[in-house]
This record gives structure tokens, C-alpha cells and sequence, in this order.
């Protein structure tokens, strides 16, 4: 019987062709469960609540299973769910942010913390949604056998979707949630090719073929701003006063998307949030309630026929701002960038060591962010108002999910690039261990 550390050991060591088939298999796997719906949920009822324009980005995380009511119907959104509020009890709980920072025990620690607390939030949701709706006309028949049953099933899919993104994460080929997010989003795709074919199949013609033509061109447009976006860094000179290497001077990089796309996830998980209990609860559709409310749904945002409801556009701008300082405050440490540099005998030109190394760091960082945080949401924006625009409607892979997707494909990307760098023995990288190709060398 092995113990967990052995585990864990022993899928580090696995070669790559194996790690890559772990994923790929395990993402078939959550896509299958997510498309099963339970044979006692009455999916045209969750359909009719969920299925409007301003759940966009809610149903292309989940990848559509909460629409389907499957196993995995609550999907990844309990995880990011814990992870928003985990993140934000750092402000208010000092200890938490102190158990980050405490190197890989202590964040390890942290992770299951919010492990924990998405176990937690699956259940309640689970709970909520078998009783609360069940007795709407979402379980049939709705009894005591069916409420258990949907409350177990829906609790078990949701952790077990937490415990294979760490499960996956072991494999040391990125973040499992991420990968699955990503599976999730990707998944949304056909849908979204229907959908623009049958808005341009009522057209003429040659109007189909302009409207495919510039669907193309514009997600590729969206797309290639997103790569340039998260490959793009600002290089901050450093020179080495010790001389002990020559030409030993270095440059440091600051990314432009210093917060990577967690101000917009967080940003949109908070305005779907408000959209998604007014689904459940009609009276809140009313009245000056029901107008914040629309306000914050992206498909009314930049339709000339209603131009107030564009307010929305600029809250969500705002709430992308507040996080990206947010993120920055938790997640940048330019102080201790600062000393590292120090310690190296690294010196910036003009820039005295020390405090004010990291006073200069810190403007220099939080201007490179929130450049990258304005061109972020430009794109997102502009994604949202050509498709307003055009009638088309939420587009899944559109705005926030491109960024995403960019993200977690480039970050895969250099995984594996490193994973066969560190490997390369010619034919041998798919088939030795890394433990074994130390003994190769």
C-alpha cells in the first residue's frame, strides 16, 4: 500500500506520454459526466432559468452541465467560488496571507483550505438546489428518495471535481481546475458555431458568407491579442555590482498581465452572480432591483435601443480595477523582489537598494498591470458590443473566456515544452521516467 507522499512521487516520475494521457482521458471522462443528466431532473426547467444571455460566462465555465443537470453539474464554479472568498478573507485575516507566503508547505496548506471550503459550498449548493427547486418543478417526482439522491450525486461530482484538478496538478503539467475550466469553455464551441450559422443563414447569400468571414476574423483577432497580451512583459534593467561573472547583467520581467485573468474571472463571477439568483427568484426582476439586475447581463450592454443599460459595462470595468490591486497587494511582493536583488547584488540604474528598489518596483508593477487590466477589458468590451451589435448573442469563447483559454493553453504549453527539454534523450523522452533518466545520463 503506498502513502500519499509515494503517490505523489510516483506520478511526477511518470513519463510524459502518460501524464498527457492522464489528462486527455480524465477530461473525456468530466466531459461524459457533464453531459449524463439525472433521469429524475426535469432539465427544461433549469433550462428556462439558466439559459439567458447574461449567464454567459457562468454556463461556459461549467461547460453547459448545469444546464444539463449531470453529475457534474455544479462543475468547477464551487472551486472558484472558494477561491474568490479564500482570497478576499486574506484582507480581513492576516494568518491566511502569512500561511501563503510560509514556502510550499504553507501553500499547500492554503490549497486545501480552499479545497475544503469548495467541498463545503458544493454541498450547500447541492442542498439548495434539491429542495429549494426540487419543489418547483425541478426533481420528478419530488420526494424524500429524490432529494437525497440529487444532493449526493451533485455533492460527490462537485468535490470530485476538486480532487481531480489537485489529482492532476500532482502530474506537474499545470493546474488541474485549469485544465478542466479549460475542457469546459472549449466544449461551448460548437454551440457557438450553431448558433452564428443559424444568424447568418437567414441572411442572403453573400450576407452568410461576410457575417462567417468576419466571425473568423474576429475571434482569430481576439484570439492573437490575447497570446500577444499574455506573452508581452516589460523588461526592467538589472545590473550586477558583483563582478564574479562576466557579462552577468540580467534584466527582470514583469508581465503585462501582471494578475494573469483573475480580475476579469472575479469580475465576472460577481455579476453572474446577482443574474443568477434573480433567476431563482422572479421578484427581484422587478421594479428598480430588476433594472441594476439587467444592467448587470453583457447582452444589454452597447444595444442602441437601450443605451442606459450600459452602466454595467463600467461597473464591470471598475471591479476589474479594484481586483487587479487586490491581486497585486496579495500575489506581487516587491519588497521582497527587492531584497532578492539585493542579495544577489543585483541593482537597478538610478535606483538606490532597498526600500526604494521596492517603492520603484511597486509603481513600475501597478502601472504595467493596470495597462494590461485596461487592454484586458477593452477586448473583452469590444467582443461583448460587436456581438450586441450583431444580434449574435452571448458568444462563450468571446471577451473573458478568450483570455482564459489563451492562459491556460500557453501555460500547457510551456509544461510540456520544459517537460521535453528536461527529457530529451532522443526516443527515449516518451518511454524513461525522469527518475530513471537520471541513471541514462
Amino acid at each position: 500500500m503506498y502513502s500519499y507522499r509515494s503517490m505523489t512521487r510516483r506520478l511526477k516520475e511518470l513519463p510524459l506520454w502518460q501524464k498527457i494521457a492522464i489528462v486527455i482521458l480524465s477530461m473525456a471522462f468530466v466531459r461524459v459526466g457533464s453531459n449524463i443528466p439525472l433521469p429524475f431532473v426535469n432539465r427544461l426547467y433549469i433550462q428556462s432559468l439558466l439559459n439567458v444571455d447574461g449567464l454567459g460566462f457562468f454556463n461556459s465555465i461549467t461547460g453547459g452541465s448545469m444546464l444539463q443537470m449531470s453529475f457534474f453539474a455544479l462543475s468547477v464554479s464551487p472551486y472558484i467560488t472558494a477561491s474568490i472568498i479564500i482570497q478576499l478573507l486574506t484582507v480581513v485575516f492576516p494568518a491566511l496571507e502569512e500561511m501563503r507566503k510560509d514556502g510550499k508547505t504553507g501553500m499547500d496548506r492554503y490549497k486545501r483550505l480552499i479545497n475544503i471550503t469548495g467541498g463545503v459550498l458544493g454541498i450547500l449548493q447541492a442542498v439548495s438546489m434539491a429542495i429549494g427547486l426540487g419543489g418547483r418543478g425541478l426533481l420528478d417526482p419530488y420526494n424524500w428518495k429524490t432529494v437525497l439522491a440529487a444532493t449526493l450525486i451533485w455533492s460527490v461530482g462537485g468535490i470530485f471535481i476538486i480532487f481531480l484538478g489537485e489529482f492532476l496538478e500532482k502530474l506537474e503539467i499545470g493546474s488541474g481546475i485549469s485544465m478542466i475550466l479549460f475542457c469546459n469553455i472549449v466544449s461551448s464551441i460548437p454551440s457557438d458555431l450553431t448558433g452564428i450559422w443559424e444568424y447568418a443563414s437567414v441572411k442572403s447569400r453573400t450576407g452568410m458568407i461576410v457575417t462567417c468571414i468576419a466571425a473568423a476574423v474576429l475571434a482569430m483577432a481576439v484570439l492573437t491579442i490575447c497570446v500577444v497580451c499574455q506573452e508581452t512583459v516589460k523588461k526592467l534593467q538589472v545590473v550586477q555590482t558583483r563582478k564574479t561573472v562576466a557579462g552577468s547583467d540580467s534584466t527582470f520581467p514583469i508581465p503585462l498581465l501582471t494578475c494573469s485573468v483573475m480580475p476579469v474571472i472575479f469580475a465576472g463571477s460577481m455579476m453572474s452572480f446577482p443574474i443568477l439568483v434573480a433567476q431563482f427568484v422572479p421578484k427581484l426582476q422587478e421594479g428598480l432591483i430588476g433594472k441594476v439586475i439587467r444592467a448587470l447581463n453583457t447582452s444589454m450592454w452597447f444595444r442602441p435601443d437601450m443605451p442606459k443599460y450600459t452602466v454595467g459595462a463600467a461597473l464591470y470595468l471598475i471591479l476589474t480595477i479594484l481586483f487587479t490591486y487586490f491581486y497585486l497587494d496579495i500575489g506581487f511582493n516587491p519588497v521582497e523582489i527587492a531584497d532578492n536583488l539585493k542579495k544577489q547584488g543585483g541593482v537597478i540604474p538610478g535606483i538606490r537598494p532597498g526600500r526604494p528598489t521596492a517603492d520603484y518596483i511597486g509603481r513600475l508593477s501597478r502601472k504595467v498591470a493596470m495597462r494590461g487590466n485596461l487592454i484586458m477589458v477593452a477586448v473583452v468590451l469590444a467582443s461583448y458590443g460587436i456581438c450586441n451589435a450583431a444580434g449574435i448573442g452571448s458568444v462563450s469563447i468571446a471577451g473573458t473566456s478568450s483570455f482564459i483559454c489563451a492562459n491556460v493553453a500557453l501555460e500547457e504549453y510551456k509544461k510540456v515544452r520544459a517537460g521535453l527539454a528536461l527529457r530529451s534523450m532522443g526516443r527515449k523522452n516518451f518511454l524513461i521516467p525522469a527518475g530513471l533518466a537520471k541513471t541514462y545520463r
